[in-house]
């Protein structure tokens, strides 16, 4: 039984993660809420002290994430590039490592570099940071859990 919820709080926090790559400032403030709830259920003697960090955590992305929104305006190319991270990050999961890149080689990668020839520092930065931020709310979910 204490497998399956386990199963269950990290299929969780993969959801509050993605949202936080495809969703901008919104997938944000709905993973601080998620997370905040996690917080409530598995650690209500501590709530408070971990709440403070939820709820910095979500202004402090909100913020950089308005900022790079500001600079970039191409949310298309971040999500297709954000999308085949996460694939390639979790393919692995379900194959061994070696096949699990040539895989997203072959589907994601080359057609991505094919079609998108000038992506600024901006789109990597707003890339990078999502996905920081993604792997952020899986490990305060863990250690909150």
């Amino acid at each position: 039984m204490l497998f399956l919820k386990l199963i269950g709080l990290e299929l969780l926090l993969l959801y509050v993660a993605g949202l936080s790559f495809f969703a901008g400032i919104k997938g944000i403030l709905i993973s601080g809420i998620f997370v905040s709830i996690l917080n409530f259920i598995f650690n209500y003697q501590n709530f408070w002290s971990w709440q403070l960090i939820i709820i910095l955590m979500v202004m402090i992305g909100s913020l950089i994430n308005y900022l790079l929104d500001k600079k970039t305006h191409e949310l298309r190319i971040i999500k297709v590039t954000a999308g085949s991270i996460v694939s390639l990050f979790t393919a692995p999961i379900f194959f061994s490592i070696v096949p699990a890149f040539l895989i997203w080689i072959v589907i994601i990668g080359i057609p991505l570099g094919f079609t998108y020839r000038n992506i600024t520092k901006f789109v990597y930065l707003q890339i990078l940071f999502r996905f920081i931020f993604g792997f952020g709310w899986i490990i305060i979910g863990n250690v909150i859990y």
